[in-house]
């Protein structure tokens, strides 16, 4: 198949009813999440409590109390106009944007699962032909293959990500995680080597191949168990121990954009009314190729730079590296008084929430913020003019022994945050 061809297939007029019909079901999901987000108070105990956030972008700093509850209340809001027909393209963009300010505010409580809502939220308000089931739109191919690449595309990096030697051989961090699990549990199969062995292989060969068993018709209903059964696993496994939340269950919703549209249809008992098309703009065509040929590109952007990545936790983050790894550290931050060269110990623990000081274990960019917070503390509150910040950073990593990630000795309110250079940070020495 040439260019011209691909061309011509991808803007094969398809039907819209899988699009809509997973838009309806992974806004329902989102709900949920909503009202937990609400019901656990976050916008309170993660934005306005803190001692220190940890933006994304430099300078972006959160709105006042009152208007974050105002933003709070527009994101549900707009969660249940997705649901609609007419309101959800508009809807879409505003949940978007509101989803991901809160999580732009801070670097301490990101995981991959708000990014993959974000993303999926803004492909959807690309692509959503606002229609009901009532209307038999069809759009370009194109539309609801984008949506199909973006959920295939995160499982083959994933099990990329997995082809590693602690993953493969040391059966780390899947050891760490059902000794864990076992503690919470008491349950002895989580101590079974069968089922570390069995966990391990059968997840990465799953998200290596899932793919392509979701892509080919013969294949489908076989994929269809296997992304079943291994989300429900996963939520079991993961509930107690870690911050999974609804994320399998919306990966599993994904699997209605696999479902031949017309089946759907038939399925729902809708009647055929007169076909309508609907074509994307060249301009959105092209934008929606960009951005998945960026999404593909920028989770193996930490070869640019030095060092293990699970390691330092260097260009980790958008990267679908997911529980791949687990670090056990002492974290000790220290004020030195130039003048009277007294040295000061401080307890970040209670100047971080528990997602803050967990996510400090994980990556470096959460250091050096932290460091001049803590040197303007100095300066303000204990009148000490010139402190001098340092850390003992001292990480576990898959269970080996403690290695220093950096220099105890240098002062972290020198490094600069705006260059892409983590010349500070230390290799990963071999045992």
């Amino acid at each position: 198949m040439d260019l011209k061809q691909l061309e011509i297939w991808m803007n094969t007029a398809v039907s819209s009813t899988s699009i809509i019909l997973f838009r309806i079901v992974f806004s329902i999901i989102l709900l949920i999440q909503t009202f937990y987000f609400f019901y656990n108070d976050f916008i309170t105990e993660n934005i306005i409590k803190p001692f220190i956030l940890f933006p994304f972008i430099e300078g972006l700093n959160p709105a006042s109390e009152l208007t974050l509850m105002i933003i709070g209340v527009i994101m549900l809001i707009a969660n249940i106009g997705i649901i609609f027909n007419k309101t959800a393209k508009a809807a879409l963009l505003v949940f978007c944007s509101c989803f991901t300010y809160f999580w732009l505010l801070d670097k301490g409580y990101f995981n991959n699962h708000y990014y993959f809502i974000s993303i999926i939220c803004f492909l959807l308000f690309l692509i959503n032909p606002q229609s009901s089931f009532k209307q038999n739109i069809l759009v370009p191919r194109m539309s609801l293959l984008s949506l199909q690449v973006m959920v295939v595309m995160v499982y083959c990096i994933s099990g990329i990500n997995k082809l590693n030697p602690y993953w493969l051989f040391d059966l780390q961090p899947m050891t760490h995680i059902l000794e864990v699990k076992y503690e919470v549990t008491n349950n002895p199969i989580f101590t079974q080597k069968w089922l570390l062995i069995a966990m391990c292989y059968s997840g990465l060969l799953f998200d290596l191949f899932i793919g392509f068993l979701l892509i080919f018709k013969q294949t489908r209903v076989l994929g269809f168990i296997f992304v079943i059964s291994f989300n429900i696993i996963n939520f079991y496994l993961f509930r107690d121990i870690g911050e999974i939340g609804l994320f399998p269950f919306l990966m599993i919703s994904t699997l209605i954009l696999f479902i031949n549209p017309n089946k759907i249809r038939n399925i729902l008992k809708l009647k055929n009314q007169k076909q309508h098309f609907i074509e994307n703009s060249n301009i959105i065509k092209k934008f929606i190729l960009l951005f998945l040929i960026i999404q593909a590109i920028l989770p193996f952007r930490h070869i640019l730079f030095k060092g293990n990545v699970d390691y330092t936790g260097v260009g980790q983050r958008f990267s679908w590296r997911m529980k791949i790894m687990y670090k056990e550290s002492i974290i000790e931050y220290f004020i030195s008084d130039k003048l009277s060269q007294q040295k000061y110990s401080v307890d970040i623990s209670k100047m971080l929430t528990p997602m803050q000081y967990n996510n400090l274990k994980y990556y470096p960019d959460l250091i050096i913020p932290l460091a001049n917070k803590i040197k303007s503390e100095a300066r303000e509150k204990f009148n000490i003019k010139h402190p001098k910040i340092t850390c003992n950073y001292q990480t576990a990593f898959m269970g080996k022994n403690p290695q220093l990630l950096f220099s105890p000795e240098i002062d972290l309110t020198k490094i600069s945050t705006k260059k892409l250079t983590h010349q500070w940070l230390w290799d990963l020495k071999k045992e």
